[in-house]
């Protein structure tokens, strides 16, 4: 079986795209009897990136640029490589040479249109649709959002196959005590503090998340300060002036984009990971912050509860009392944070690249039989 996959995501900074690109073509070269691995490209991934995929071949074809990429470099690359399948995040090319499989992580987008911005709109809600209809397979991370995919696009649940992801593998063992300590250091940080890892957008529900910090702080007097990391997004501004308040107050830090390396550092010096998002396909960074002992609280809505079972403190998203209560007790109650700890380890424990490549591949030799 050989496969082509998109890896254009590669090239950038961490995303959830990133992330899933990444550990499925390493799960995939990984498993016993791995297929024919082609990443596809549009400049030179560099030495660094051609380290990691080691094992599989690189295709590139630099133009035509954005989403005219997709649609004519895309089938040509699959031609000239001689893909049995091509594997794409969410806009399939109009027609391929071998049969097209789609990974789409969530339709925020289509749910909830208020949140993005026109173009982005426009963009998504053009060429999903007749992407979905195009694939052979849709692969999901989550039976919410799968749910989600067969309501608006009438997709039939025998195209639909839930693929779950996992932590990446940096976050596989704790860091090391001078990692932390070096990394709180320049990015002056203080003890103790609760972590919000994520891009600043509505869906991201930061704005909410600090004035119910700020609320939780201010009636119960915990020292903790929120830092939050992550870029602006889209349609930020509200998210921006609750941060700036926060931040004048004493009761945030921002310290932006960090580098992939420093985030096991920073979730497992937190005492607490604040994850209360409007909406979420899978929800990576609450196996992340599992992953590293730290107790998580985070929405119970979405996939956020398939995601992480009964080993986080689930709070409604809308409600800012309800955020304000979860975390004032993360603050005070030290054998919830232990039991969240504990539990959360479990839980990461509990989904591997492997397990998402395994499954993967069986969806690939699925669509192979049939056509």
């Amino acid at each position: 079986m050989r496969v082509g996959i998109d890896g254009r995501v590669l090239l950038g900074r961490k995303t959830g795209d990133r992330t899933y690109a990444r550990g499925l073509v390493r799960g995939l070269l990984r498993l016993p009897t791995p297929p024919e691995v082609v990443v596809m490209l549009d400049r030179d991934p560099g030495e660094a990136l051609q380290g990691e995929l080691a094992g599989a071949e690189c295709a590139i074809r630099e133009r035509p640029g954005g989403y005219l990429w997709t649609l004519m470099a895309l089938p040509r690359l699959a031609a000239e490589t001689r893909v049995d399948l091509l594997h794409v995040q969410y806009m399939t090319p109009f027609a391929a040479p071998c049969p097209l499989i789609t990974t789409i992580h969530d339709i925020s987008f289509r749910l909830h249109p208020e949140w993005f911005p026109p173009r982005h709109r426009l963009v998504m809600n053009t060429f999903i649709p007749g992407s979905v209809r195009r694939a052979h397979a849709v692969l999901t991370p989550s039976a919410a959002t799968a749910a989600d995919i067969r309501r608006a696009y009438g997709c039939p649940p025998s195209k639909l196959h839930v693929t779950p992801y996992a932590a990446p593998s940096e976050f596989s063992r704790p860091p090391h005590d001078d990692a932390v300590r070096d990394c709180l250091r320049r990015l002056a940080i203080t003890l103790p503090y609760m972590l919000y890892v994520g891009n600043l957008q509505p869906r991201k529900n930061v704005a909410r998340l600090l004035r119910a910090f700020a609320r939780a702080r201010t009636e119960t007097g915990f020292a903790h300060r929120l830092v939050v990391v992550g870029q602006a997004g889209w349609r930020c501004e509200d998210e921006m002036r609750e941060l700036r308040s926060a931040e004048a107050a004493g009761h945030a830090l921002r310290v932006g984009y960090v580098d992939d390396s420093d985030l096991p550092a920073l979730y497992a010096a937190a005492d607490a990971f604040l994850f209360p998002t409007l909406m979420e396909g899978f929800g990576l960074p609450v196996l992340e912050a599992m992953a590293m002992g730290t107790p998580v609280l985070a929405s119970n809505t979405s996939s956020l509860p398939e995601v992480a079972g009964d080993a986080a403190l689930l709070v409604d998203p809308t409600d800012e009392g309800a955020i304000a209560t979860g975390i004032a007790a993360l603050a005070a109650d030290g054998g919830l944070r232990a039991r969240l700890r504990d539990a959360g380890l479990a839980r990461a424990a509990q989904f591997s690249w492997r397990r998402t490549a395994e499954l993967t591949r069986a969806v690939y030799q699925s669509v192979l039989a049939r056509t």
